[in-house]
């Protein structure tokens, strides 16, 4: 039987390796054929992503089949394609080796290989783009340099971007895709959804690339995030292939916004590349998140105690169904936004409100406070509450989260073992939580099988008759408790404080005492991992979403978001208190070849500098840097003339300089800034936001033409004694 089953799943392995196998050989065809068609430029290469899908989803011991069959089927497409079999092998062992190194560094750096999670995508799309594809481009350069005498760098700038978009594109969808997904798209309540997405996806893209007249890309990234929300994983991938595929069609008939690009097909065929690359990872991260959100509400609203999250007003933000059940709400739906006034009795409600405010004013938790509460029916219950109030990354206490448990069934146990031992021995042992019972001196009188599972490391020596000082002292000594105090733990235990227990693999126990009647103790231990955990990834999860909204990741500036909710802000207070605002539109002189010259990680730690040196050069509080987007800011200034700020951007363009950041692709040899300065004023042409953008860019403009590092303002760049010599200088270019 055994044999038998071995030789399946060889069978099994060959015939997978097999379709692999033709799967590469049809897409290496199919993208050769697609850069004859396309001025030898490879748009997107998608074999290796295949085949890098493929290996992991297996086992290592297979991978080696699966390499050798889609080389194989890599060599055949080489050859039909008119390449020489040596240049053929060649190039399909580069194909190879970015796969294996890929696969290899997956393995190396990720402890997990579930995609659907954020960390293990990152670690796959961060192999893929840099050690994999960036390995392959250069040998498949050398190769193709000394076979054929093509340019180095020729091949470099096709080869690396069409590789590196293939693998961050569809390895990811390949891997967290699988049959249950395709198999939800049958599902009644997901057919409504497809459809919608579908449409929407159409009109999109009708919209986008059906005419050539405006610029609409950006419209194809609400209808992918609108799929992501409403599918998943599929839905994205739905959405990147439909719209790349419409993109790539368009353009090449001369159609859609990247038609209007006057550049050659080199310059098309990379903002193609851009643009699916873009689509795909959005699609990726947005569905991790999603993702891991919705495992993360799914087990709130199924676990079995009650959770509940409130904001600043106590009212429920977030609740799991067994509080909506308990406040007989039709749904969990219909608890958002209720306070506990609307569930229950107006003086239950108010001792609740005062806790909530209690733990939010104090920024301290309400731990474990036990009370009975006598239901509609009259029956009374005991429930054990823990409140800890929820903190932004700067501090603020932004809400509260709460867990109620009830903990009437351990109550009675632990009054019942005052009365009988043998039967709270028979009920103890059916209970989820560890109970032990500790006479006078500090021996083990009675413990239950689950008080001794919960200690890994000390639990076999936690039985009738052991002295548990020397259990404690243990535990220190072997590493299951490295920081416990045995003496100041027995004297929580003798005058009954409740206390938590971290042990070293990572559990949580929570311990409580409560004095015996004829001497000696009855302790409690619950194990309470999973409520810290999630404490703590909601709490994580808060911080990093409020982070994300407003901060740009690179510069730690005001993203453009921010940017301009402020700026709308400021503009209207402006109209209303009739003062004057001006803005300054910054650009880094040169960027693009500072960081073809020192490299991405130089250029970011100059938009670093930048950045700083901005800010710190501000001089009131109200005023306001924020990142543009790549190498441009935007400085808001409300209060202030032109001439005001044309100062203070003279003050921040010499303070750009003092940084002294070489740049040999600059004529003075050092990172400068090139400043645009616009005012809306009271009685001035300009009193609307996108005329006041605009005069900035274009002083901006004239700023770069009249040769960089300088400041310009509107009164200056739009006088016709200037607007002459530039165009005079133009026509003599």
């Amino acid at each position: 039987m055994g044999s038998s089953l071995v030789r399946r799943s060889q069978w099994d392995t060959l015939l997978f390796a097999i379709v692999v196998g033709v799967v590469v050989s049809v897409l290496a065809w199919f993208g050769i054929e697609l850069t004859r068609n396309s001025g030898r430029i490879a748009s997107i290469w998608l074999p290796n992503a295949v085949l890098l899908a493929a290996i992991l989803r297996r086992p290592v011991d297979n991978w080696w089949l699966i390499l050798l069959l889609g080389g194989v089927g890599n060599l055949l497409a080489n050859l039909q394609s008119g390449d020489s079999l040596l240049l053929g092998l060649l190039l399909t062992a580069c194909n190879i080796a970015e796969v294996t190194i890929a696969a290899a560094c997956v393995l190396r750096f990720s402890n997990s290989l579930d995609f659907r999670r954020g960390k293990p995508m990152f670690v796959l799309i961060l192999c893929c783009a840099v050690p994999a594809a960036l390995s392959s481009s250069t040998l498949a350069s050398f190769t193709l340099a000394l076979g054929t005498g093509a340019d180095f760098l020729s091949v470099f700038a096709t080869w690396y971007p069409a590789d590196t978009l293939g693998l961050i594109a569809l390895t990811p969808l390949l891997l967290v895709l699988d049959r249950d997904d395709l198999a939800d798209l049958a599902h009644p309540a997901v057919i409504k959804k497809l459809v919608v997405v579908v449409a929407v996806i159409a009109v999109a893209a009708g919209a986008i690339f059906l005419q050539k007249s405006m610029p609409l890309l950006f419209l194809a990234f609400p209808a992918l995030l609108l799929a992501t929300w409403l599918l998943g994983y599929i839905g994205g991938a739905i959405a990147v292939a439909a719209i790349s595929i419409a993109a790539f069609v368009a353009t090449l008939n001369h159609l859609g916004p990247i038609s209007l690009m006057h550049q050659d097909i080199h310059s098309q065929i990379l903002a193609l590349q851009l643009f699916t690359a873009t689509a795909a990872l959005t699609s990726i991260a947005s569905a991790s998140v999603l993702f891991e959100v919705s495992t993360l509400r799914a087990a709130l609203a199924q676990a079995p105690d009650f959770f509940y999250v409130k904001n600043r007003r106590s009212e429920f933000i977030a609740v799991n169904q067994r509080v909506a059940a308990i406040a007989q709400q039709e749904s969990v739906g219909s608890m958002i936004g209720k306070t506990d006034f609307d569930v229950v009795a107006h003086d239950r409600a108010d001792v609740l409100y005062a806790d909530d405010q209690m733990v939010m004013n104090s920024g301290f938790p309400l731990q474990d406070k036990i009370e009975p509460i006598v239901d509609d029916a009259g029956v009374s219950n005991w429930y054990e509450t823990t409140k800890v109030p929820l903190k932004s990354l700067t501090g603020r206490v932004i809400g509260m989260a709460g867990t109620t448990k009830n903990i009437t069934r351990r109550k009675e146990l632990e009054e019942s073992a005052e009365r009988a031992r043998d039967e709270l021995a028979v009920v103890l042992r059916e209970m989820s939580d560890g109970i032990a019972v500790v006479n006078g001196q500090g021996y083990i009188v009675f413990c239950n099988q689950q008080y001794q599972l919960q200690f890994p490391l000390t639990g076999s020596m936690r039985v009738k008759g052991a002295y548990l000082p020397k259990i404690m002292q243990a535990a220190k000594d072997l590493g299951e408790q490295p920081y416990l105090d045995p003496a100041e733990s027995m004297n929580r235990l003798k005058t009954g404080r409740d206390h938590e227990i971290y042990l070293s693999n990572g559990s949580v126990l929570q311990a409580r005492s409560t004095p015996a009647s004829k001497g000696g103790w009855v302790v409690v231990t619950s194990d309470i991992t999973s409520i810290k955990n999630a404490e703590i990834e909601l709490r994580a999860m808060t911080n990093r979403l409020e982070v994300l909204a407003t901060t740009d990741g690179l510069t730690g500036l005001a993203n453009r978001r921010t940017m301009d909710e402020r700026l709308e802000m400021e503009v209207a207070r402006a109209r209303r208190t009739r003062a004057p605002i001006a803005i300054v539109m910054v650009d880094i002189d040169h960027f693009k070849n500072f960081n073809d010259t020192y490299g991405h990680q130089a250029g970011d730690n100059c938009l670093r500098s930048v950045a700083a040196a901005l800010q710190t050069g501000l001089k009131r509080p109200g005023d306001f840097v924020a990142r543009y987007g790549g190498e441009e800011f935007c400085i808001i200034l409300p209060d202030t003339d032109e001439a005001g700020a044309f100062v203070l951007a003279e003050q921040l363009r010499l303070a750009v300089r003092e940084l002294k950041i070489a740049n040999t692709g600059s004529e003075l040899g050092v990172v400068t800034i090139s400043c645009g300065v616009s005012c809306l004023v009271e009685g001035s042409s300009a009193r609307t936001l996108p005329e006041l953008i605009s005069r900035a860019d274009q002083s901006l403009y004239v700023s770069k033409r009249l040769g960089r590092d300088r400041v310009t303002g509107w009164s200056f760049a739009s006088s016709e004694a200037l607007q002459d010599k530039l165009s005079a200088a133009a026509v003599h270019h």
